[in-house]
């Protein structure tokens, strides 16, 4: 059905995949780098070509460690689900192994035909691919079953063209039209409308009050100390100083998401903290859980550190706070709160 509508509402490129008119641009790679990636897949595999050109993306795009959180969903293999800002498919594919259907929807052309390929190599005929802007994604008369959210509300704040490389803490004066949080919301709102009764949100997000941040470690997205959990007002005045723009990236604490969540119409939410982070779980645990058998390496940050001496410094000083932090996770109640990421379940 939701193929159907597909073919009936959007125009399909010669490689499979659907196109809404409405595109942008959200990478880790600039447009010259994406498109010699892509250029290279017809005479490399997917897993070649990142091993070639980008080793350090590997495990980024392929780990199996990735897909952890899904567990969370307790799939049973006949849903339509929908992976909202897929990128490379790190959740779409899996998705498409344990589903019925998967729509992957990302404003990048580039990121979606390197998914196809990876699709077609592993024969997946169960996975369709949507270029469109997620802040603008229309109503489906076909309802999802589940819709994935791995990464990206925090970006739908964002306007214009991301090229990590050129935004990561570097700056460049901008200024945005909408409320941060409005803007999330609308789209949350949209997405819940697209779901079916029985339909769940799977959300992954790094916490606002993630404890690395209170010991020097910067925000994850705009690259600059405190403005995570300092007062909205404050952290655009900083982001302003030095990076040009305001800050509009906005993470939640535990409380604060689920809030967001239900203010979306969602009536139910599962709230799980995530150690190192929801990129590569080693731990999920739900927030009412307890800590007693959190170890020092589940604290360890996915930070790739290519100076030596930093990377020394960092192994020892790391090493140190990771135990640290693991005692008094385990032994406080309240610094459940301050668990790096959280991944949300959300109940229609």
């Amino acid at each position: 059905m939701i193929r159907c509508e597909l073919e009936k509402n959007y125009q399909k490129s010669d490689d499979s995949l659907f196109l809404s008119g409405d595109h942008g641009y959200w990478s880790n790679l600039d447009r010259v780098e994406n498109d010699e990636l892509v250029a290279s897949l017809g005479q490399k595999s997917t897993k070649e070509a990142i091993r070639e050109y980008y080793p350090d993306l590997f495990d980024v795009i392929f780990s199996s460690k990735r897909e952890a959180g899904l567990e969370l969903l307790e799939l049973k293999g006949d849903e339509a689900c929908v992976d909202l800002g897929c990128m490379w498919g790190a959740l779409t594919i899996p998705l498409a192994r344990r589903c019925k259907h998967v729509l992957g929807i990302d404003q990048t052309l580039n990121s979606l035909k390197f998914l196809g390929a990876r699709a077609r190599e592993e024969e997946l005929d169960n996975v369709d691919l949507l270029c469109a802007n997620l802040k603008r994604l229309r109503s489906f008369d076909s309802k999802f079953d589940v819709a994935v959210v791995n990464g990206v509300l925090e970006w739908i704040p964002e306007e214009g063209p991301i090229e990590l490389k050129s935004y990561y803490g570097k700056f460049s004066e901008k200024k945005y039209s909408a409320d941060p949080r409005q803007q999330q919301l609308d789209f949350l709102r949209t997405l819940h409308g697209n779901l079916s009764d029985r339909g769940k949100l799977y959300l992954a997000i790094e916490n606002r009050y993630d404890y690395k941040m209170f010991i020097g470690f910067k925000d994850p997205h705009a690259n600059l100390h405190f403005v995570s959990f300092l007062p909205r007002r404050i952290a655009n005045w900083i982001s302003k100083w030095r990076l040009g723009r305001p800050y509009v990236t906005w993470i939640y604490s535990f409380n604060g998401l689920k809030k967001l969540i239900k203010e979306a119409g969602f009536s139910k939410v599962d709230l799980y903290m995530c150690f190192p982070d929801y990129r590569f779980p080693e731990k999920i645990i739900p927030l009412n859980g307890s800590l007693k058998d959190l170890r020092p390496q589940s604290l360890a940050p996915n930070i790739v550190v290519t100076n030596v001496k930093r990377n020394i410094f960092r192994r020892i000083v790391g090493g140190i706070y990771r135990k640290l932090f693991a005692r008094i996770l385990r032994t406080m109640k309240s610094t459940k709160y301050l668990a790096p990421s959280i991944i949300a379940i959300g109940h229609k």
